[in-house]
Formats: structure tokens, sequence, C-alpha cells
């Protein structure tokens, strides 16, 4: 029986109507929840459209509000060409918070689409379906826990967790001693339907991070590196605090946290910073359009700077990195800073664009970016460098 409640109009996107109904009037807390998301072609065209993967949804009950996501059911994600007047559908997997009962709305918050409700019911004991597993079968055995509907799929997991974090690059100069490259990735902690994260969904903001910046220089013997910088950080992120939808025209996400820098290097060269940072991000504009981008950020110095005692007559307090463009489309992203007195300034310009248009089996990035200041390396916190650099962008 499909169950549908509407408590908002349907949402039109690339020129489908969506609407998302429940498969039942009711569901068990910890139990599997079944949604189907409709593509519905009201015009006199054939249109296609594409199925996501995965589709962010926020449960809102007396116990609270919980996010989360649903998974699609099947493999079919890819395009579908809708006749005019047929529509398409796909079902959408989700495990409800154990902490909930009752009439519970769920939204899809980056979707734009209609919200629906339905009921949920306490856990019958003993019922159907429902395991009692031994002591060793618990705690050596079967130790990760069997998620409702489905398996545990290491996979599925390692991507729920991990995230790109800052720019993903290779690029290289003019001349071959100018090799740049950066990989950064963070870490959720928690798992996002977890008892923790579930009683207090706050506590899935607490990530680790992680960031390597290197200069290679290709021209050398052994092709060594010129000076790594290493950057492991613990962060805790409030994303989304005005509850933006995509046709918004303004988000705001808060961040603060913890952060090491060091280039691994042993006496002169040696080079370590620490510091407690707090970055706001103004984003302007609605998702699919024009945006501005804002960020800026500031910091204290903690600990012991004995290697760099004068690197806040470089880096200063505080940096801004500015993004103008589109989501899927060309960027020109910014990152300045000054020194403390307002001198030995800074700057970096990126300017991307997605290769995929071209190359649709590669989700990669034309990179050129330009450098003029102080810093580009930890070593080189003190130095002066001008470098024009092209190359490629993985993550942006």
């Amino acid at each position: 029986m499909i169950f549908l409640l509407r408590l908002a109009p349907a949402a039109r996107g690339e020129d489908a109507t969506l609407t998302v109904a429940f498969t039942s009037p009711s569901v068990s807390a910890g139990e599997s929840m079944s949604v189907w998301l409709n593509a519905l072609n009201a015009s006199s065209n054939e249109i296609s459209w594409t199925f996501p993967p995965r589709i962010e949804s926020r449960i809102t009950s007396l116990q609270g509000t919980f996010d989360g996501s649903m998974e699609l059911a099947s493999t079919n994600a890819g395009a579908v060409v809708i006749a005019p007047g047929a529509f398409v559908r796909r079902e959408y997997l989700s495990t409800v918070p154990d902490s909930v009962t009752g009439l519970v709305v769920v939204e899809f918050p980056k979707l734009n689409v209609n919200r629906a409700a339905v009921e949920v019911q306490k856990p019958v004991a003993g019922a159907p379906g429902k395991k009692n597993h031994s002591v060793f079968t618990q705690y050596v055995q079967q130790v990760e826990p069997e998620e409702a509907g489905k398996g545990f799929e290491p996979n599925r997991f390692f991507k729920e967790h991990i995230s790109g974090y800052e720019p993903m690059y290779f690029i290289g100069g003019i001349r071959p001693r100018n090799a740049k490259f950066q990989i950064s990735f963070a870490y959720q902690l928690l798992n996002a339907d977890g008892p923790l994260a579930t009683k207090a969904p706050a506590l899935k903001g607490f990530n680790i991070a992680y960031t390597q910046l290197s200069l290679w220089d290709l021209s050398a013997a052994s092709t060594a590196f010129e000076d790594t910088s290493y950057k492991p950080e613990f962060f805790y992120s409030w994303r989304n605090i005005t509850r933006a939808r995509p046709s918004d025209w303004i988000q705001l996400d808060l961040q603060t946290g913890l952060k090491h820098e060091s280039n691994g290097k042993d006496g002169v060269d040696s080079r370590s910073v620490n510091i407690a940072y707090f970055q706001p991000t103004f984003t302007l504009g609605r998702d699919e359009g024009f945006q501005l981008t804002l960020q800026p950020r500031t910091w204290l110095y903690l600990g012991d700077l004995t290697d760099n005692p004068d690197i806040d007559q470089y880096r200063g307090y505080a940096d801004l990195r500015l993004v103008v463009g589109w989501k899927r489309g060309v960027q020109l992203a910014a990152f300045g800073r000054m020194g403390k007195d307002g001198n030995h300034k800074s700057l970096q310009l990126d300017l991307t664009y997605p290769m995929r248009r071209f190359f649709g089996s590669f989700t990669l990035y034309l990179d050129a970016q330009y450098f003029t200041g102080y810093g580009e390396s930890l070593l080189g916190y003190n130095q002066k460098s001008h470098e024009l650099r092209l190359g490629l962008a993985l993550f942006r």
C-alpha cells in the first residue's frame, strides 16, 4: 500500500516533477524504512532524469530531529528516459533510529521535494526477523552489527565516513623543480545512525582530517621533495546552520578545531606550528546558480614556536578564502593572508574547469594556479616567491 502525506508542493527539477511516498503507513524503530522517489514528466517531450545513489533525509519527531540519508535500493542509478505524461520511480532505504516513536515527518532538504509522514512503532520483543546472538557471536564472530535490511558493507561504511577536505591537485610549473601536489581528506568519527549520533545528532560534527602539501623538485637526481607539510587536524563542524535548501540564497556553516603542521625535518630545517582556529563559511547564491563563498578564518598559536619564532610576522592571525562561480562549472578560488603588521602579503588563485563535459569517464578538473607572496612551503615561511602552475585537480 502506498501511503503519502503531502505537506508541501511537489518540486520540479531537471524538468521532472518529484514526489516521495512511503510503501507502508507504519514502520518499527530500528528497522528498515522504504520510500519511493517518483519522477513525473509533465511536459509534452521526452526528458532524461538521473536518480541519485543517495538522498539526504531529516526525521522530525517528539524525540528530536535526526539527520541521515537514504540509499538507492537497486543499482540502477543511471539516467532514464521518461515519456510525456509518464513517470519512473525508484526505492530508497534507510534505518529508523531506535529512539524514535510516534508520528514523524520525513524531509529531504537537498532534494527540495515534498515532506511525508509515517507512524513509527516500538519494536516488538521476540518479533520475527530479530536475531538473538550468543555472547560469542556478538563479541567475537559478528562484532560489526548488521544493518536493518542489509548486511554490513565495509565499502559503503568507508564512503559514508570519508570525504574530500581541502583541494586535492597535482600541478607543475615551467621549471621542473616547481611541481606541487596536495592530498586532503576528512573522516567523520561517529556513525550517522549509531546510538550516540541518534540520541545527540550534534555529535556527528566531530571529525579528524589529514592534509599533505608537497613541493617536488623533478629536476633533482633523485626527484626529491623540496619540502612537505604534514597537517593532522581535529575539528567540529556545524553544517547548514540556516537550514538552507538548494533554492535558498544564503547558507552559513561554522567550524572550529585544532591543527598541527610540521615538515618532518630536523635541525635547522625543522618547522612546526600548532593553532586553534574558528572558521565561518558564508555561501551566497542558489545551489544550481552562480555562487559566492566567503570563508574567513582566525586563529591563535599554541605551544612552542622555537623552530619559527617569527611566523606570525608572515602568516598573521587570519586568512580569507573566496570562491566565485558555479558548483558544477567554472570556479575561481582566491586565498589571501598577511603578516600581523599588515605586510608580507600572500595570494593564491586557482581557476578550475570540470573536464567531465569533454571526458565523461573522468571526474577531474583542469587547474591553473598562481601564487605570489611568502610561505608557499612551511620551510620557506619567510621567503617570497612567484609561481604559475598548471595541472589537474581531483577535489576543489
